[in-house]
């Protein structure tokens, strides 16, 4: 969207920032009774190396302008993609946001919040207005940092940097048979076989081989079809279904048939529900493996794969 007016819808602007990319920090300091004060801000930026200046800035409606206006020192902290929790607790008003957390004391007693990315302790240099917003500038008189995927924020969520991978290629004059190490393929598989290692040794416990498992979770997608469309759902997840299979499950007395359909039997959908906890479970397992943005990322870029007709 494009827009040269001069007279800029407020809404519109946010959105448009919105598209920069920014770390989430938690400025803190004491007010003049010796309150911690914080709250979350995403204005932080750089001033200066020489002498090591930084700004924030801080909404002139505020609850919490005075306190920094009269503070000897205040602290910038860069939160890590594993304390969201921290800027949610800033970030929300009328709260006691020190309630039952640790921190450390800096000078003027400034609140050292603990875990974070980086840490700035500043003394206050000066503040001036900038439009609807004050601006605080301050010398760093103490920094400590860590290495750690810092927490960041785009179009009005939180997210985090994910790191540039190695390079998949095997490096020049290595054996062409360690390619297997390097190959997209082989991980995919190695992980999918991770995945299903549970499912797998449940379905076999139960007599079933992998077609007929197949059978079951197509069924389990809508029966009363016919085989060429449990096909077609098992070509659809990467399963190539022979026909054999269904006669299989129809033998063992999961599955019925009415002319060319094909039903559960009591005993096949509680088969299938069996399987199906066990797959929850281990659902379970892997998102504890991941953050819910690096699941959500990881489906992304295996639907965008799979779903590729170059690779076909």
């Amino acid at each position: 969207m494009d827009s040269t007016d001069p007279t800029i819808d407020p809404k519109l602007l946010r959105q448009a920032l919105g598209v920069f990319v920014t770390g989430v920090t938690v400025v803190t300091t004491r007010d003049s009774d010796g309150r911690p004060v914080g709250l979350t801000a995403n204005s932080f930026n750089s001033v200066s190396l020489d002498p090591p200046l930084v700004l924030w800035s801080l909404a002139l409606q505020s609850p919490n302008l005075e306190a920094f206006r009269s503070a000897d020192h205040w602290t910038v902290h860069i939160l890590t993609a594993e304390q969201r929790d921290l800027s949610q607790r800033f970030a929300t008003k009328g709260v006691d946001k020190f309630s039952d957390l640790e921190f450390d004391e800096g000078p003027s007693r400034v609140p050292l919040l603990r875990g974070c990315a980086a840490r700035f302790v500043c003394r206050s240099t000066f503040e001036y207005e900038g439009g609807d917003h004050a601006i605080f500038v301050g010398e760093v008189v103490g920094l400590e940092f860590a290495p750690a995927q810092p927490l960041v924020f785009h179009g009005g969520r939180y997210g985090q940097v994910m790191p540039r991978g190695a390079p998949i290629m095997p490096p020049e004059g290595q054996a062409i048979g360690e390619f297997g190490r390097y190959f997209t393929g082989h991980t995919i598989g190695r992980a999918h076989s991770a995945v299903f290692a549970d499912i797998r040794r449940e379905y076999r416990k139960r007599g079933l081989r992998a077609a007929e498992y197949s059978v079951l979770v197509g069924l389990g997608l809508g029966e009363g079809v016919d085989f060429e469309v449990l096909r077609t759902r098992a070509a659809n997840g990467g399963v190539s279904l022979p026909q054999a299979a269904v006669g299989q499950v129809l033998e063992k007395g999961l599955v019925k048939r009415d002319g060319e359909l094909l039903y559960f039997t009591a005993s096949g959908r509680q088969c299938l529900s069996e399987l199906v906890a066990v797959a929850q479970a281990t659902q379970l397992k892997v998102d504890a493996v991941f953050t819910v943005e690096e699941v959500a990322l990881l489906h992304e870029l295996l639907n965008k794969l799979s779903e590729d007709e170059s690779l076909r």
